[in-house]
């Protein structure tokens, strides 16, 4: 009867007690690569005094599309017995969507790399981790008024809750000094056959801005760049997050990527011990440099295998003690940054360039 109790109790937190023979598990909602983030985290937990806290487990399926590809992703995971917490999903839109999956559940969800300010407020079991699209939003023009010197700013958005986002996030912190956008639109099909008339409208000759800002994916910024390079050499572009230095978004900008700024949240440029430590194993493990997204997840991942640590495997635990950081508990120290939750949170953002192939950090003002 006393285990049986025991069991119950551990239940009724939402966590798994210690009776429980079920394993501990963190879910992670997308693959990734092979070897990649997760085969870090478990090669460094596997090392802790008494082991890792936890096993990481991704979804055994995903469906067609991408929304439902993620939400069934989140309610895969939810039903795992043992689940204690989840780090997800990739964007602001279908993060949105699965939230309450999560409520329903009471699984705490860390997410990393999406930016949309309603993410925050959605439910008390999620915490995202990248700064929203209102501080980018600011961010970015600070750098385009102070650092380029832009009055003229033009902007193409991905029309979801992502690229709205930065509009918005760009279009308050453009009128606080002042300024505004001179011309916007929908990213939607402008590289395809037919699309010149909306790059024509935010970018024309007779009266160029001095800043393009693209608020969208890898492909599009790619395309965008080199197309409006061609009728204006000179133009300037401001990339945000989702667009991340690589050999392929460089080989589709073209000649025009010297003339493009990138938004991060981190760079392996960063010599501080926590990030230099974090580039030479993962180079070590997965044979490349990391990406800034590779950075965010492998923040979420070790944070949540410190809050199992630090309270044991209970949901409501672990809640507690993400809302605690920053406040009644120390921020915790990633990679990336001090990591706490909450309306007064600031996370880093960086500005990048490429020069001769190298990637540097550009000063804002």
């Amino acid at each position: 009867m006393r285990v049986v109790a025991l069991v119950m109790l551990g239940a009724a937190f939402g966590g798994v007690s210690a009776c429980d023979r079920r394993p501990v598990i963190l879910g992670v909602t997308y693959p990734g690569q092979t070897p990649g983030v997760i085969d870090l985290v478990r090669q460094e937990v596997e090392r802790w005094p008494g082991g890792a806290p936890a096993e990481i487990r991704t979804p055994s399926s995903y469906l067609g599309s991408h929304a439902e590809r993620d939400m069934d992703g989140a309610a895969q995971l939810t039903a795992l017995p043992g689940i204690v917490a989840v780090v997800g999903h990739e964007d602001s839109r279908n993060t949105l969507l699965a939230i309450p999956i999560y409520d329903d559940a009471r699984v705490p969800l860390v997410v990393p790399t999406s930016t949309s300010k309603t993410i925050a407020t959605a439910s008390p079991w999620v915490f995202p981790l990248a700064p929203n699209d209102s501080q980018e939003g600011a961010f970015i023009a600070q750098f385009a008024a102070r650092g380029l010197g832009a009055r003229a700013i033009a902007l193409l958005y991905d029309n979801d809750e992502y690229g709205r986002g930065l509009r918005d996030g760009l279009r308050a912190a453009l009128a606080a000094v002042d300024l505004r956008i001179t011309a916007e639109a929908s990213i939607g099909s402008v590289c395809e056959p037919g699309g010149d008339a909306s790059l024509a409208l935010v970018a024309p000759r007779r009266h160029p801005p001095d800043v393009l800002v693209i608020a969208g994916r890898q492909l599009a910024a790619g395309c965008i760049v080199r197309r409006v390079s061609v009728w204006l050499p000179a133009l300037r572009f401001i990339t945000s997050d989702a667009v991340e230095i690589g050999d392929s978004v460089l080989t589709a900008m073209g000649a025009a990527a010297d003339s493009t700024y990138f938004v991060a949240f981190w760079h392996a440029g960063i010599t501080d011990e926590r990030s230099t430590a974090f580039t030479g194993a993962y180079r070590r493990v997965v044979g490349i440099v990391p990406t800034p997204a590779a950075a965010m997840e492998y923040d979420a991942l070790m944070l949540l295998m410190q809050a199992l640590r630090d309270v044991g495997p209970s949901r409501k635990a672990i809640q507690a003690y993400l809302t605690q950081l920053g406040k009644s508990r120390p921020a915790y120290q990633g990679v990336t940054g001090a990591i706490a939750f909450g309306s007064e949170r600031h996370r880093p953002l960086y500005l990048l360039r490429v020069r001769q192939g190298a990637t540097i950090a550009v000063p804002v003002p």
